[in-house]
């Protein structure tokens, strides 16, 4: 009966070093690896084609990855950014690109001045020389910002994203037509991005919601900004 004790005992103290022996332990001079916490980044170049306060409109440069899937992308600015029509900037973002007209990124890191327009400009001209050429409306067009008119306002992108969690599950309304992006909208319920967008009124004063690519997106209603 002893031998017995005494050999069940050495069956568990072999067990217990077996299982011991196999556990792994982290190698504390591997470094760790990085790549699963440094978030992806792209960058491209870009040509401001129209500023706001708080968004610009630009033209990926010829050659970059993003002109492949769109020809003009609203991005959102930061209080301190200021840029005019004709600038070339470097953006910085998570490399999403949201499936709407005017496209808009998913998340801008950063955004860096390359060349200023007033670098670029042609040089002055004399003034009585009357040789330009008179210019017409089709000169002036391009596309602009996103928006959208409600209740015979125009409420313009702002470019961020609402920060509201709980919300309603109802819509308020939703963009039932659309006209091109080089457009103003003139009937209500309708934008120069498109239609089938649910909206909400927002939390702030003059503000609406549009849900398009699961995000809600602000718009801002900007007094004088359509006169």
């Amino acid at each position: 009966m002893l031998n017995h004790k005494i050999l069940l005992t050495l069956l568990l103290i072999v067990l217990t070093l077996t299982a011991c022996g196999t556990a792994q332990t982290a190698d504390p001079d591997t470094p760790p690896d990085s790549s699963a916490q440094t978030p992806a980044t792209s960058i491209f170049e870009a040509t401001v084609i129209e500023a706001a306060e708080h968004t610009i409109l630009v033209e990926p440069v010829p050659g970059s990855a993003e002109l492949n899937s769109a020809d003009r992308i609203s991005v959102p600015l930061r209080d301190d950014m200021t840029f005019q029509t004709g600038d070339l900037v470097e953006i910085t973002y998570n490399g999403e690109i949201m499936e709407s007209y005017p496209a808009q990124l998913g998340e801008v890191h950063e955004i860096t001045l390359i060349q200023s327009a007033s670098e670029t400009a042609p040089p002055e001209t004399d003034p009585e020389a009357d040789t330009e050429a008179p210019q017409t409306e089709a000169d002036h067009e391009w596309d602009r910002i996103p928006m959208v008119m409600v209740n015979d306002k125009l409420y313009y992108d702002t470019g961020r994203e609402s920060t509201i969690e709980m919300r309603c599950g109802n819509m308020d309304g939703e963009i039932t037509s659309s006209v091109d992006g080089t457009q103003i909208p003139t009937q209500n319920n309708e934008s120069n991005f498109g239609s089938g967008f649910g909206f909400q009124y927002g939390s702030e004063e003059d503000t609406i919601e549009v849900y398009m690519n699961e995000k809600w997106i602000v718009f801002e209603y900007r007094e004088g900004a359509d006169e």
